[in-house]
C-alpha cells in the first residue's frame, strides 16, 4: 500500500494506487500504456501547491519532479524550452543567468512549470498575462500512449495552455520571456473607500499593481512596482534578505507557535487584541517597501516568508476568484458591508487580509481565468488550523458575493461552495470539453466529469499532526536565494 500523498499546504491528503516518477518521455509513455491496460485513471502532480482536489486520485499519480531540465534557451528571441516538471524557481534562475526574465510572476516559485500553466497561475499586471499566456509550444503524452507537439493558436493549443491536467501529461513547454530588468517597490496606505475608488485607475496607469486590504483597519495598501533598467539591488533589498537569513530554525519554530496562539487569541478577544494582530498581518505586506532588486525577487514577495512558515500550524486556505475589472469597486464595497455585519456579530476572519491582483484580457486560452475579459483577482485568506469551523459561514458569505458577481474560482485554490453559475462565466468551456473528448475520449485524466463539484471540505485539522509538525524538519524548508 502506498503512503498518503499530502500537498504542500497540508490540507489535501489521499492514497493513490501507486506513485510514478518517470525520468523520460519513454517512461511516461510506458506508464500511460500500463494504466490503460489496467483500466486505471491517471493524475499528474507538479509541485503539489494546489489547495483543492485537482490532482487527487485513487489511480496512478504521476509526479514530474524528475523531468526538470532546461532543453534550450534562446537569448536573442527571449525564449526558453524546459521539461514540464522543472520547478519555476529553477527556470527563473537559469533564464536570468542568460539575461531573460519572466514579464510577470506570482508570489511563489515552488510550482512546476506544467502545474503553473495548468491552473493559469498569474502575477498582477494589466499589461502582462498569466504564465499560460506566455506558452508558445507544448509537448505531451496522451491517453493512447502517443507523443504530440502543439503550437499556434487553434483550440487544441489554447486548451493545452490551461489544461487542468485533464488532457494528457505535458513533457516539454516553450515560453516567451523578455529581457532582464529591475523593479522598485512603493507602497501607499489609504482609507479603504479611497483605495476602492483609486485602484482601477492606478492599475491601468501603472505596469504592476496589487492591493492588500485589512478589513478590521478599514485601510488598504496599494503596491506599485516600477520597471527600471537592470541594476544592483539596493540596501533595502539586502536588509530584507538579512532579516530572514539571520533567524535560526529554533527562532522560526517559536515564531510559528507564537503566531498560532496569536491567531487564537484574536478570535477569542478580537476587540482587545484585534489591532495588534492586524498590524502584524499588515506589516508582513510592507516588508519590501523601497526595495530595488531583480524583477523576480520583487515579484516573489513570499520568497523569504513561505519557506519559514509551518503550513500545519498556519494552514492558509486562499479562496480566490477572477472578475471583470469593471465590477471591482462594487464587489469590494459589498464585501466590506458583509464583513462589517459579521464583525458586529462578533465573527472575524482569522487571517484578515484581502488581496487584489490583475491580468489583461487574453484569447490565448479557452478556460484561463483571464480569458475574454480584463481581470481583477480577489482573494480572501482563512487559517484552516485556527477555529476553522467558525470561519466557514464568513467564507461562504463572501464566496456567495463572488458568485453573484460572475466570479471564476481559481483552478488551483480553495473553495467552500459549488455553483452551476461557474460554467456560465467561460465562453470557451464547450470548446475545451470538445478538445478534451478528442484527446482523452475515455476520460483517463478526468477523475470526475465535472471539474467544479469535488470540494475538499473539512472542519478541523488533525491536532496531533499540528503538534508533531513543530518538531519535524519536513514542515520547514531552507530559504533559497534566487
Amino acid at each position: 500500500m502506498t503512503k498518503p500523498f499530502v500537498n504542500e499546504w497540508r490540507n489535501v491528503s489521499f492514497r493513490p494506487a501507486r506513485v510514478e516518477r518517470p525520468e523520460s518521455v519513454e517512461a511516461i509513455m510506458a506508464i500511460v500504456n500500463q494504466a490503460r491496460a489496467d483500466g486505471q485513471k491517471i493524475k499528474v502532480v507538479g509541485g503539489g501547491h494546489s489547495m483543492n482536489n485537482i490532482f487527487k486520485t485513487d489511480g496512478v499519480l504521476v509526479s514530474l519532479c524528475k523531468l526538470n531540465r532546461i532543453v534550450s534557451i534562446d537569448p536573442q528571441n527571449y525564449t526558453v524550452e524546459v521539461e514540464a516538471g522543472m520547478a519555476l524557481g529553477d527556470a527563473i534562475v537559469a533564464c536570468a543567468n542568460k539575461g531573460l526574465h519572466f514579464p510577470s510572476l506570482g508570489s511563489w516559485y515552488g510550482q512546476s512549470i506544467a502545474g503553473a500553466i495548468a491552473t493559469s497561475t498569474h502575477g498582477s499586471s494589466l499589461s502582462h498575462g498569466s504564465l499560460s499566456d506566455m506558452v508558445l509550444e507544448v509537448e505531451a503524452v496522451f491517453a493512447n500512449g502517443t507523443l504530440r507537439k502543439f503550437s499556434g493558436d487553434d483550440d487544441d493549443m489554447k486548451a493545452m495552455r490551461c489544461h487542468l491536467g485533464r488532457l494528457g501529461i505535458l513533457t516539454k513547454v516553450k515560453l516567451q520571456l523578455g529581457p532582464a530588468f529591475s523593479l522598485n517597490c512603493a507602497i501607499t496606505r489609504l482609507p479603504c473607500r479611497a483605495a476602492f475608488r483609486q485602484i482601477l485607475s492606478t492599475a491601468r496607469a501603472q505596469e504592476y499593481v496589487n492591493m492588500l486590504w485589512i478589513p478590521d483597519f478599514d485601510m488598504a495598501d496599494l503596491r506599485v512596482l516600477t520597471r527600471l533598467p537592470l541594476r544592483p539591488r539596493n540596501q533595502a533589498a539586502l536588509n530584507l534578505e538579512h532579516s530572514y537569513m539571520k533567524k535560526s530554525m529554533l527562532c522560526l519554530r517559536l515564531e510559528d507557535v507564537g503566531s498560532f496562539f496569536s491567531s487564537h487569541l484574536y478570535q477569542l478577544l478580537p476587540k482587545c487584541y484585534g489591532m495588534r494582530y492586524c498590524r502584524l498581518v499588515q506589516e508582513s505586506f510592507f516588508e519590501d517597501q523601497g526595495v530595488i532588486d531583480n524583477s523576480y525577487r520583487v515579484f516573489l514577495y513570499d520568497l523569504y516568508r513561505e519557506p519559514t512558515e509551518n503550513h500545519r500550524l498556519r494552514m492558509i486556505l486562499n479562496v480566490e476568484y477572477a472578475f471583470d475589472v469593471e465590477c471591482l469597486p462594487e464587489l469590494l464595497t459589498k464585501m466590506r458591508t458583509k464583513l462589517t455585519e459579521f464583525r458586529v456579530k462578533g465573527s472575524y476572519l482569522n487571517y484578515p487580509r484581502i488581496n487584489v491582483r490583475f491580468a489583461p484580457k487574453s484569447d490565448a486560452t479557452l478556460i484561463g481565468m483571464n480569458a475574454d475579459r480584463d481581470t481583477a483577482y480577489v482573494g480572501i485568506y482563512v487559517l484552516g488550523s485556527v477555529q476553522h469551523r467558525r470561519q466557514i459561514p464568513i467564507a461562504e458569505a463572501i464566496e456567495n458575493i463572488f458568485i453573484e458577481h460572475h466570479g471564476r474560482p481559481h483552478w488551483g485554490k480553495y473553495r467552500y461552495l459549488t455553483s452551476p453559475k461557474y460554467k456560465e462565466t467561460y465562453t470557451g468551456l464547450a470548446a475545451f470539453e470538445a478538445v478534451r473528448s478528442k484527446l482523452d475520449p475515455d476520460g483517463m485524466f478526468s477523475a470526475k466529469t465535472d471539474m467544479y463539484d469535488d470540494l475538499n471540505r473539512f472542519e478541523t485539522p488533525p491536532i496531533g499532526a499540528m503538534i508533531r509538525s513543530v518538531f519535524s524538519s519536513e514542515d520547514y524548508w531552507q530559504i533559497r536565494l534566487l
